[in-house]
């Protein structure tokens, strides 16, 4: 349970959890208002853009360097990237400047409570399932090598769901090298969904990527096999075989080196 589908919208649990924990935050918060008949859900909508940019500037304070080289990155909150710690920090600053009246100090501090718990309970849920073993369909690398997951198993793997026509599978590739590169104890698989091997061939060597693993997949198996349904997607998997992490759409820098160093 590391990625949840709502229609055609899929959302890693991480941001899933968030959401719900924010529409819970401003529902109470609406009705706590009506309670003490105070227009609390103005009040909502501030706390709430607090958090998220005091979530995002504590996340890019501690991955100062990596920001720092590339400073429009700090705009790109479709990669994720906040720090509880920060948003409660960005509530808390707002809730000294605004609230003062004892029934709407009550009235926050239930809507945080509830925002918080499911925030917290979604999370907690997500942690009961390990996921799928490694799949064992028969494939082939793009050399023409015969080859399946399961053959990697008993050691951390990444899997990167792609493909040729897909922006963010494209922009996130040449990341994906370098750490492949860099972490030489942790297989990269790179499975390519539903194209052909010249297709392939062709945007490597446009690209100039020079990949271990790449691995055709005409039939989007790997993607039936883990029940991913939207590209990129991206799975690390520990050495006994659980997934640890699991990342519908584009993966940040930050938080590759934050999961490749937990398969460690």
């Amino acid at each position: 349970m590391n990625a949840i589908a709502l229609g055609p919208l899929l959302f890693s649990v991480e941001r899933f959890a968030a959401i719900v924990g924010i529409l819970a935050f401003y529902i109470v918060m609406v009705a706590a208002g009506r309670v003490v008949k105070r227009p609390l859900g103005d009040l909502a909508l501030t706390m709430i853009l607090a958090g998220g940019a005091g979530a995002r500037l504590v996340h890019v304070l501690f991955h100062i360097e990596s920001f720092a080289a590339e400073p429009l990155r700090i705009l790109y909150i479709w990669q994720g990237g906040f720090n509880i710690w920060g948003s409660i920090l960005g509530l808390l600053g707002v809730a000294l400047w605004k609230v003062r009246r004892l029934p709407v100090i009550a009235g926050t501090a239930a809507a945080s409570v509830v925002g918080f718990g499911l925030w917290g309970f979604v999370l907690l849920l997500s942690q009961q399932t390990s996921g799928a073993p490694l799949p064992r369909t028969a494939l082939e690398t793009v050399d023409g090598e015969r080859i399946n997951l399961a053959q990697f198993q008993g050691e951390p793997l990444v899997i990167n769901l792609w493909a040729t026509w897909c922006p963010p599978c494209v922009r996130e590739m040449p990341m994906f090298a370098q750490a492949a590169q860099d972490n030489p104890d942790i297989a990269f698989a790179f499975v390519n969904q539903g194209e052909g091997r010249a297709e392939i061939e062709e945007f490597l060597t446009a690209q100039d990527l020079d990949l271990e693993h790449v691995i055709l997949d005409p039939y989007w198996s790997t993607s039936g096999h883990y029940d991913s349904r939207g590209l990129p997607t991206t799975l690390f998997i520990d050495a006994d075989g659980t997934i640890s992490a699991t990342y519908p759409g584009e993966v940040s820098p930050e938080l590759m080196n934050e999961q490749l160093a937990a398969l460690q």
